[in-house]
């Protein structure tokens, strides 16, 4: 029993050690990091949120938020949600940025 109990203690110990040999070998600079955009048209985003607020990739379009409305969501008529750069964003239209120029100091 002891013998068996040592053995496992053993294969436990050597799994470890080779999780963090893996783990160590995984590791790249940070500047070599390449980041996975999120979309790369504009038909990978939509917008999502219980006011339709968030522009988020098409896959986390269920994404829950509390049902409040604040003035500044009517300033979404005059944007899009959309791929910028890489990331879904709501598009900065001068029309947009006016909209949201009005409840800025509220």
């Amino acid at each position: 029993m002891k013998t068996l109990l040592l053995l496992v203690a053993l294969a436990v110990v050597a799994a470890g050690c080779q999780a963090e040999e893996a783990e160590e070998a995984t590791d790249v600079p940070d500047d070599e990091v390449q980041v996975e955009n999120e979309c790369t048209s504009d038909a990978d985003c939509a917008s999502a949120g219980c006011s339709g607020q968030l522009c988020v990739p098409k896959n986390e379009e269920g994404i829950i938020t509390t049902c409040e409305y604040r003035e500044e969501y009517s300033c979404l008529e005059f944007t899009s949600c959309g791929c910028i750069e890489g990331s879904c964003a709501w598009a900065n239209t001068d029309e947009y940025a006016a909209c949201l120029e009005q409840y800025s100091g509220e």
